[in-house]
């Protein structure tokens, strides 16, 4: 009987000791170490970016873990693969942010990869920071449609500036229909910039070419502009806009308003109203929203009594004094006028009384003012009548009100010029827009909403409005 008992316990003991841990639970199939393959030996990247670490890792006696090292990316990562079941096989598709005040440019991932036999094998992915996201802009470009006046010798001004964050690979400019095609792989600022300005001659006839214009970056990413070019004696534009500005980037750099629509008034004929804020201010006026070429109306200097379409000649109309003036011309006789005027509309009378509940008198009331309510707008609130971004009227001209703020590059803004009310009622006078795509006038109590426009530039800008003119314009000044 103690025999027999001493050979259960001898049976058991060798049982015990046959079990094996976690860690030798496994079949050595080749004793090999496991394998990375990586999907790039080199993340380009750039500081605040998001990255991926993208990899294969393969062991055919099974995974225990793989460790991702970067002292520098405060990254020690740990991935446990001693799950239920033994992997043989990992998919690695692992998210990083950087950090926005990273410093450095070169930055080695050590991936290490442990199987279940504790046999080790490491590789490296270097990441650095000169990853390219961002496509060249054209900060002046051609507008899309544009006049060319047929003259003894017809010549088209192409101008335009494209600039990239990092650096320019090729910019091709083309007009198929004369056979022009011209490529540029030379650039300024560091091979970031072009800058170009040149006449292209065409035929002195009648007829409509398509210009297009390409600028690509050394990582392949690109910008195309398209413009239609029409080639007739002098039109009859069905629009026409005053500029105060001489340099085409401030027509390019503004959010809107930037050149001023002014009035239609018949077959070749405007009538500008404008507000001189000082003396001296020079004005001219172009059909074309994006540059002063190929034309702009400004006085002849061969005769001062009419005005030229050449953009290279023509000289500003000079607005003597301070105030409202009037202009009238014609783009086909040359002709113009203009004189000051004082405006007979009421201006808003900031700052008096206003009734919360115009039928309850006794609900009260708060000062009159109006301000920008919209989304996006810094120090207000959202679509909230509440708490809009205050606009200040001018001391000097109660129907000029303006207002500054800093805005940062990519932020999406839009708002109507509305007057203020504590408790989010919708009271007048408020003013809306002309349309919600490109507006150019505002709209006493009626009008649309604004799509959103996108800031181009972070900094400072100013929002002007002149509730006699209903016009309004938004542009940095920094």
């Amino acid at each position: 009987m103690k025999a027999k008992n001493f050979f259960y316990f001898l049976l058991i003991l060798f049982s015990l000791n046959g079990c094996s841990d976690d860690d030798n639970d496994y079949v050595d199939v080749d004793g090999l170490a496991p394998t990375i393959t990586l999907n790039s030996s080199n993340i380009k990247t750039e500081p605040g970016r998001e990255l991926i670490i993208k990899a294969k890792i393969e062991d055919k006696d099974g995974l225990r873990s793989i460790q991702l090292k970067n002292t520098d990316f405060n990254l020690n990562k740990v991935i446990d693969l001693t799950l239920d079941s033994i992997v043989y096989s990992f998919d690695l598709n692992y998210k990083y942010k950087i950090a926005k005040n990273i410093e450095g440019d070169n930055f080695p991932i050590e991936i290490i990869a442990t199987d279940l036999g504790g046999r080790v094998f490491q590789e490296k992915i270097m990441v650095t920071m000169d990853g390219d996201f961002t496509n060249p802009v054209f900060t002046v470009a051609p507008d899309e449609a544009l006049t060319v006046l047929i003259k003894t010798q017809t010549r088209l001004n192409v101008k335009f500036t494209v600039e990239d964050d990092k650096a320019l690979s090729i910019v091709r400019i083309e007009i198929p229909e004369i056979s022009y095609s011209r490529e540029i792989t030379t650039f300024t600022n560091s091979g970031k910039t072009l800058e170009f300005n040149e006449p292209i001659t065409l035929p002195s006839n009648s007829a409509t070419y398509k210009l297009s214009i390409t600028a690509v970056d050394k990582a392949g990413l690109e910008i195309k502009k398209n413009s239609t070019i029409t080639v007739s004696e002098m039109p009859d534009f069905a629009k026409m806009y005053l500029t105060d500005v001489t340099d085409a980037a401030q027509l390019n750099s503004d959010v809107f308003g930037i050149p001023m629509l002014v009035e239609r008034t018949g077959a070749y004929t405007y009538k500008a109203r404008y507000y001189s804020e000082a003396a001296g201010t020079k004005v001219r006026f172009i059909p074309q929203k994006t540059d002063f070429s190929p034309i702009c109306f400004g006085i002849d200097p061969n005769d001062n009594k009419v005005l030229t379409d050449d953009p290279d000649i023509s000289l500003p109309i000079v607005l003597p004094a301070k105030g409202y003036y009037e202009i009238n011309f014609n783009v086909k006789t040359g002709t113009y006028t203009f004189a000051s005027y004082i405006p007979t509309d009421t201006p808003i009378a900031i700052g008096s009384p206003m009734l919360l509940n115009a039928t309850d008198p006794a609900a009260g009331s708060i000062p009159l003012r109006i301000g920008l309510v919209g989304g996006g707008i810094p120090n207000a609130g959202s679509w909230n009548t509440a708490e809009p971004l205050i606009l200040n009227q001018n001391s000097e001209n109660k129907y000029l009100f303006s207002v500054e703020m800093n805005l940062n590059a990519g932020t999406e803004i839009e708002f109507i010029i509305q007057t203020q009310h504590s408790w989010g009622w919708w009271p007048e006078p408020y003013w809306r827009w002309d349309r919600g795509e490109d507006p150019e006038l505002n709209v006493a109590n009626g009008g649309e909403n604004p799509a959103k426009w996108q800031i181009k530039k972070s900094g400072k800008y100013i929002f002007k409005f002149d509730s006699h003119l209903k016009r309004s314009k938004f542009y940095p000044i920094d």
